[in-house]
């Protein structure tokens, strides 16, 4: 009986949990940390005050995620590792619970192969690894669509609760994500319309729960959401590629999840639904008025869309040959994946500039009174802190008036006359995005003192960034 129950309830669960644990460690420290994730960073290390003075100012919608990082980086260090091993759990979860969800809707088989497809997309194994909470909204989602799933089997107060609980979870991180209602309401609809009352006042509470989220996310959402442009046709055609991180496995889920629909069951519409309609929603604001049409905002909806594939795949395998043909697909699913899984562990995959390249080459010419001058901005004091820090002989941010977790926000004020602060500077290092064939057009504020008193010693180009190093003329050695 053991061995049954293992292969029935468990495997669904462990074979793709450990399979997502073990690919999201796989070079995990390797792609430098995005500039978000330096945002991370840096506010895990504040204190929880200054996390809450940062929040009325922006961010506020990933205060809950920010706190939970904060008390995990005091427990646990601020590696690169320690930094994205909650996501790289969290994912692991969400796999695990793929399984289960194609378990219970669709068989032993499909729960396997649901949670095995979804480690293979690219894009889970990335943000797997990446220290921002779209791990987490993967893990709640799907824990809310099985917590329905349990009320939709046999409604109770108890299981009402459990399911209000993930709801907010989900809010709590990320509230973009709170369009996964919208697939909710679509499996009422199809299921248990009787249901729909008590599902709207669980659904009322869980946004009342939210407000203080809600309400920063309105209010911040021209700071946050700034850079992404109007929604086109071709972000709509290239949508499901570059969701996944691969074109070839995307077209692959996308033959599966219609070869699923062919079949027309309560089972598969209802769960084709719960993927189409969040990005449906998305879509519809997005092209009427602020743009939330970002690819990881919607990387949750590729469970459900892993296990409608997954159901295909079944149909297809037949019976008689079932687990050797699920085998063999499988097999074909990974080749296509391989390219993507490479892709998305490569050095400078992520947003930002190689701030770990510059701290090395900082670190090895660095000298005893040396001054650093970094591009106004967020990214780049961040960036470089991080990766310098616990470095004693590190170059002084002498511009520096306020850090950042003072101002509450996350860029730190500068002393306003830059000539008076660098009066005595021998060797700058200066810090800029991009490259720029003049580094000191970063800083215009800066740019006259160092094209009158300083020499370019050097100039060292990475990945979105530009690193140069100027020595005062007086104090260059005479020439013969």
């Amino acid at each position: 009986m053991a061995p049954v129950l293992v292969y029935r309830r468990w495997l669904p669960v462990a074979a793709p949990g450990l399979a997502m644990l073990g690919l999201g460690l796989v070079e995990a420290t390797r792609p430098v940390l995005s500039w978000d994730e330096v945002a991370t960073a840096d506010v895990a290390h504040r204190s929880a005050a200054q996390i809450g003075r940062l929040l009325p100012h922006i961010d506020g919608v990933f205060g809950p995620y920010y706190l939970l990082m904060h008390v995990w980086t005091t427990l646990f260090g601020a590696s690169v590792l320690s930094l994205r091993l909650p996501s790289i759990l969290a994912m692991a979860g969400a796999a695990a619970l793929t399984g289960e969800l194609g378990r219970r809707l669709f068989g032993v088989p499909a729960g396997c192969l649901a949670g095995l497809l979804l480690c293979l997309v690219p894009n889970m194994s990335r943000y797997a690894a990446e220290a921002r909470p779209y791990a987490m909204v993967c893990f709640f989602s799907v824990l809310a669509l099985l917590t329905l799933h349990r009320v939709l089997e046999r409604p109770s107060p108890g299981r009402w609760a459990w399911y209000g609980a993930a709801v907010v979870a989900v809010g709590l991180s990320s509230i973009v994500a709170m369009v996964v209602l919208a697939g909710h309401l679509a499996v009422l609809l199809v299921r248990r319309r009787a249901l729909l009352l008590p599902w709207s006042l669980v659904a009322l509470v869980a946004l009342v729960a939210l407000t203080p989220l809600i309400w920063w996310g309105l209010h911040q959402r021209a700071a946050q959401l700034h850079w992404v442009t109007s929604v086109t046709l071709g972000e709509v055609y290239s949508f499901p590629a570059r969701l996944v991180g691969s074109t070839e496995v995307a077209w692959l889920l996308i033959g599966l999840f219609l070869v699923a629909a062919l079949a027309q069951t309560r089972a598969v519409a209802d769960t084709a639904l719960v993927a189409l309609a969040p990005a449906a929603v998305v879509l519809a604001v997005s092209a009427t008025g602020t743009s939330f049409w970002v690819i990881r905002y919607l990387l949750f909806v590729l469970i459900p869309a892993a296990v409608v594939a997954a159901a295909g795949l079944t149909g297809l395998a037949g019976e008689r040959r079932r687990w050797p043909g699920l085998a063999a697909a499988l097999g074909v699913f990974a080749a296509a994946a391989v390219p993507g899984q490479i892709a998305i562990r490569q050095p400078n995959v992520k947003n930002g500039s190689d701030y770990r390249a510059m701290a090395a080459l900082i670190r090895k010419r660095q000298q005893a009174g040396d001054d650093i001058v970094l591009q106004r901005g967020r990214q780049m004091r961040a960036g470089l802190d991080y990766y310098l820090r616990g470095d004693r002989g590190r170059p002084k941010d002498v511009l520096e008036s306020r850090p950042a977790a003072r101002t509450g926000t996350l860029i730190a004020d500068e002393f306003p006359d830059v000539a008076a602060r660098l009066a005595t500077a021998t060797r700058i290092w200066l810090v800029v995005a991009g490259h720029p064939n003049d580094p000191a057009s970063g800083r215009p504020d800066l740019e006259p003192l160092l094209h009158a008193s300083f020499e370019r010693a050097a100039r060292w180009a990475v990945s979105r960034g530009t690193l140069a190093l100027y020595i005062r003329r007086a104090t260059l050695a005479p020439t013969a």
